[in-house]
């Protein structure tokens, strides 16, 4: 039977679920039941009778109930399991990319067996035998613990027929009325149809913060749809674990089935991570066409030595199996290897510095990141907040500030009391840290299973003639001298606006209602009557924004619960016409690893953007206090009036001339000075982007993505909007946030970074446990190293297979053939050894200015390659006219192996090898020095001294072994002297030109950098006269 899957994340960090070897099972382990992703529900106001509106779904729910009622439960699975079929059945299936390779395997083993090189097949044969069994085990392992993790089910009480009865969540429709539990982990999507619950979702964002979900009824107003993006209040996800419930004396929680299998968020997240979004990268894409220039090469050669065996006689069947065999040749069989072996020694290394990576492609797309975005709170800054204290108003004027809480009265600690959604969950009080904070600041007590109210507050301490002493729009002493403070109603806080609120009664009181609304200043601001603002507002809050504290605000006025209003209606009429009451005063201190960690990506010109829901100011002050913005930037701060957008220059001494900000270019009216930053607050960011949604990118939207360092008042969508505009404009985006606002922009950048302790954000594909910034240049130096070794090893694995082809293109002119011993030498002594070592190589200590290049088809790239291949063409045809030429030389053996040109060709070409090697190790600034790897260098200097001995001290023994020419003549060794002052000077001249080569693409880069520029400020000067000339 089917199951439905929920995923428990504690063992998340030790999956790499986006590798090709465990999707190309992972499909068939674990299957889900798939639901309708298209259903749309209503529910009566009056009962809880459910009208599916798609007729599909209507039909296919009956007939599954009709189906379990028989006992008949196989089939409705099985009608449930096709449309899930159908979306599993991707044309990117991970499973298929390694076909190809396999076929070619086989079919380069049957070749060589035709050919009589059975040692050489059997070997590679059991290479790929040992490394399909460790694949193998490995993946089996890593299933088991996905299964584990995502497998589950759970019975549960389920409505039907008018009564309930127990069945296994597997046998769930659409439409299906189940009831809640404490502890219960939900198995699939549901909405909420009456009471309240409290979740744990931190299986979907990372936030072990608990989240109330309300009825449908009262969140719904009058749409009652199900979809969960309509009325989020009141949906429910798979995955989530209920810890608390609260209803009427005597009911039940219920909620209804509205989505399973795959059409869950729960099945969603497991799509993305079987699927995961294609990467983009451009190295990934010219990889293939690096081997069609291979191909290309090798095709000269491939003509002439067939049309060369065709004239030496060579029967027909020999050219046919001689010329299969060059292509397993000019195809190296560890090229592809070359893409994962520096990715998988940095995901090693990443997590030995306790980052953990669920994507491998995205570690060498960290090597390019041009623009790093950072969140604030939590990221930046402490985790948590402390209250300095409130700042109360009185008269419409600011008092002193008040820190000692417990001794307050008044409006204002009411509002500390009482205005929160915090639950008591396991016998302490849990929620939001800063509502925490600001909860145990008032030593008030909460209940929160009340039978007349959401929850009640009790007061520690009665408050008596504090409040008395000031005057206060409406008098509080009443409801302070109560036992109990019953919060009528609650609406949670909404990032959209930037607020939340409650409806407070004093136990006994009726009809003395209070509403009290906390949130931004600025939206308590534009939300209270202008009588009740001090005249200083603004700048008493600039003067804390300005130190980096988070400040509240709130606001209170009279209000009568009424019976016939919507939940949403209800809302609406309490946050308008508040009384200001005054400011909460949150301390959040930057962690000491911030400042150095964003100098080290500073120093490496990486541009640093924060992206905060906080204030403006706040974030301006964190920001250049901890380095992300220079002091001697000017800054230019947005403001909103009457959806005109202006810019206000907050950086400059109030006595001298403030600068000012062209609105339209935003260039600084009569200069040129570009030392700018712009802090954005988020109404300004939505007005830019809906015109540049309506109207196409302008010259004010560019310029805004250029100059932006400080983003705030963002919401979660306008986060992953920012960093999705950046991606749009050609730079490599990163992110690093730690919460559940911060989810869509870690998705949408190509290096997420996700800090938590426990529950890593599904979202992100990089997970650090150090909760500081350090992991973002620790992971960029990793990255950059990554894909310096990708090249490197592309261009060795591309050398090798070149040098190898020349020599046997060389032999082939004489109907020779390297051996079974001499291909094993080269091969697996040699090359896989080094292959393997080289990627091991690690990151340089200091992140430089340079970032590596994606492009395998460049000039220095395929230059370097031309160049090596003529070269050592060019050495080996001169060993191959010059051999023959010697007055010892004759003939080769009836077997073609066994002659002085395999010998000399075979001796010298393992050489050449070594100087690639060599040439290629060399990675400043991205890598370290050879000798800095050990078993690289250990393993080359082997190899040196191997391969000197086997040409400069001639054994015979060993001589035949490797199929060489044993019996050489007395003029042997004054032909190896000739052959090594040939390898001085091949060395010479290899690494000679190698240098040239980077030099002169040192040169080109700075060059056509400053032409970039010096077009990019023509194309600016253009824009700005064309806006111009329109305005």
């Amino acid at each position: 039977m089917i199951e439905h899957q929920a995923i428990n994340h504690s063992h998340q960090p030790k999956l790499k679920l986006g590798s090709e070897s465990i999707s190309q099972s992972i499909n068939q382990i674990i299957t889900f039941i798939a639901g309708s992703s298209n259903t749309k529900s209503m529910v009566s106001k009056n009962n809880y009778n459910v009208h599916v509106k798609d007729e599909s779904m209507r039909v296919e729910a009956r007939c599954c109930r009709l189906r379990l009622r028989q006992g008949e439960g196989q089939d409705c699975h099985t009608l449930q399991g096709a449309s899930c079929g159908d979306r599993c059945e991707r044309s990117d299936h991970p499973g298929r990319k390694d076909t190809a390779n396999d076929h070619f395997q086989i079919y380069s083993i049957i070749l060589w067996c035709t050919e009589v090189y059975y040692v050489y097949a059997g070997a590679i044969l059991f290479i790929a035998t040992v490394s399909a069994g460790i694949t193998l085990h490995e993946t089996r392992k890593n299933l088991k613990q996905l299964n584990e993790i995502a497998r589950y089910t759970c019975n549960v009480n389920v409505l039907r027929g008018g009564s309930t009865e127990l069945v296994n969540s597997s046998r769930l429709v659409p439409g299906d009325i189940v009831e809640l539990q404490n502890s219960l982990i939900l198995p699939c999507d549901f909405t909420l149809l009456n009471g309240t619950i409290v979740l744990n979702e931190s299986m979907l964002t990372g936030e072990s913060i608990p989240v109330t979900k309300y009825p449908l009824t009262e969140c719904a107003g009058d749409n009652l749809s199900v979809n969960g993006e309509i009325n989020k209040r009141c949906a429910i996800s798979g995955g989530t674990k209920v810890v608390k419930t609260q209803c009427l004396p005597g009911e039940r929680i219920l909620a209804m089935v509205t989505r399973t299998g795959w059409t869950t968020t729960k099945g969603e997240l497991v799509l993305s991570m079987l699927y995961p979004k294609e990467t983009n990268f451009k190295f990934f894409q010219q990889s293939i066409k690096f081997l069609l220039v291979l191909c290309s090469i090798a095709l000269v050669g491939f003509s002439i030595s067939v049309w060369r065996m065709i004239k030496n006689g060579t029967e027909v069947n020999e050219v046919i199996v001689r010329s299969l065999d060059l292509i397993t040749i000019v195809v190296p069989p560890a090229l592809p290897m070359a893409q994962s072996v520096g990715q998988g020694f940095s995901i090693l290394r990443l997590k030995a510095q306790s980052i953990f990576c669920i994507s491998p492609p995205r570690v060498s797309m960290g090597g390019k990141i041009e623009v790093f975005c950072f969140d604030k709170t939590g990221t930046l800054t402490e985790d948590g907040l402390d209250l300095m204290g409130v700042l109360p108003s009185y008269s419409q004027n600011f008092g002193e500030m008040v820190k000692d809480i417990g001794r307050m009265t008044g409006p204002l600690f009411l509002t500390l009391a009482t205005c929160h959604t915090l639950a008591y969950i396991e016998d302490k009080v849990s929620g939001d840290p800063l509502e925490e904070k600001i909860f145990e600041s008032t030593k008030a007590h909460l209940d929160d299973n009340h039978p007349h109210y959401k929850a009640a507050i009790r007061l520690d301490v009665k408050r008596e003639t504090f409040s008395e002493t000031k005057h206060f729009p409406i008098p509080t002493n009443e409801i302070e001298q109560c036992l109990e403070i019953g919060l009528v109603e609650k609406f949670e806080f909404q990032s959209a606006l930037q607020r939340m609120s409650v409806i407070i009664r004093g136990h006994g009181l009726q009809g003395k209602d209070l509403a009290i609304v906390k949130g931004s200043p600025e939206k308590i601001k534009a939300l209270s009557v202008a009588s009740s603002l001090p005249s200083d507002y603004d700048s008493v809050l600039d003067q804390y924004t300005k130190k980096g504290y988070r400040v509240l605000a709130a606001g209170y006025k009279d209000y009568q619960m009424p019976n016939d209003r919507t939940k949403d209606e209800i809302r609406d009429e309490v946050e308008c016409d508040l009384h200001f009451l005054g400011f909460i005063i949150m301390e959040n201190k930057i962690k000491p690893q911030t400042p150095p960690a964003l100098q080290v990506l500073k120093k490496a010109n990486i541009r640093l953007i924060m992206v905060t829901g906080d204030n403006v100011l706040t974030g301006v002050s964190v920001a250049s206090e901890c380095g992300l913005i220079l002091d001697d930037r000017i800054i230019f701060m947005s403001e909103v009036s009457n959806g005109v957008i202006s810019w206000r220059d907050c950086s400059s001494n109030p006595s001298a001339m403030p600068y000012k900000l062209d609105p339209v270019s935003l260039t600084i009216e009569g200069s040129d000075n570009e030392d700018f930053v712009l802090a954005v607050t988020g109404d300004a960011w939505k007005i830019l982007y809906d015109d540049k949604v309506k109207i196409g990118p302008n010259i004010t939207f560019t310029r805004l993505l250029q100059k932006g360092h400080v983003f705030a008042r963002m919401t979660p969508d306008q986060k992953q909007n920012l960093v999705e505009d950046l991606i749009a404009a050609n730079l490599y985006v990163g992110m690093c946030g730690d919460g559940a606002n911060d989810c869509g922009a870690l998705k949408a950048a190509h290096v997420g970074i996700s800090l938590s302790l426990a529950e890593a954000s599904i979202a992100a594909p990089f997970t650090s446990t150090v909760t500081d910034v350090s992991c973002t240049h620790k992971l960029i130096r990793e990255g950059r190293a990554s894909l310096a070794v990708s090249f490197k090893l592309f261009q060795f694995i591309g050398m090798y297979s070149l040098i190898q082809f020349t020599t046997v293109i060389l032999l082939y002119l004489k109907s020779d053939v390297l051996g079974n011993y001499q291909y094993l030498y080269q091969d697996l002594w040699m090359i896989f050894p080094l292959v393997i070592f080289m990627g091991r190589t690690e990151p340089c200590s200091k992140l430089s200015v340079k970032r590596p290049s994606s492009r395998l088809i460049s000039p220095a790239v395929i230059g370097s390659l031309f160049v090596h291949v003529a070269l050592t063409a060019g050495f080996q045809s001169i060993i191959f006219v010059f051999v023959q030429k010697e007055k010892w030389y004759t003939p080769s053996s009836d077997d073609g192996i066994i002659s002085y040109v395999v010998t000399s060709l075979f001796l010298y070409g393992n050489f050449q090898y070594l100087i690639m090697c060599f040439i290629y190790s060399f990675g400043k600034p991205f890598l370290k020095l050879m000798y800095t790897n050990k078993l690289l260098f250990g393993w080359f200097l082997l190899n040196v001294v191997t391969t000197t001995l086997l040409l400069v001290i001639p054994n015979k023994p060993l001589y035949k072994f490797f199929q060489l020419e044993h019996d050489l003549p007395a003029g042997w060794m004054n032909w190896v002297y000739k052959l090594l002052i040939l390898l001085a000077i091949n060395i010479v001249l290899s690494i000679g030109l190698e240098y040239l080569i980077i030099f002169i693409k040192q040169q080109t880069s700075a060059k056509n950098k400053k032409n970039k520029q010096a077009r990019a400020r023509e194309h600016l000067i253009k824009s700005i006269q064309f806006a111009e000339d329109n305005i």
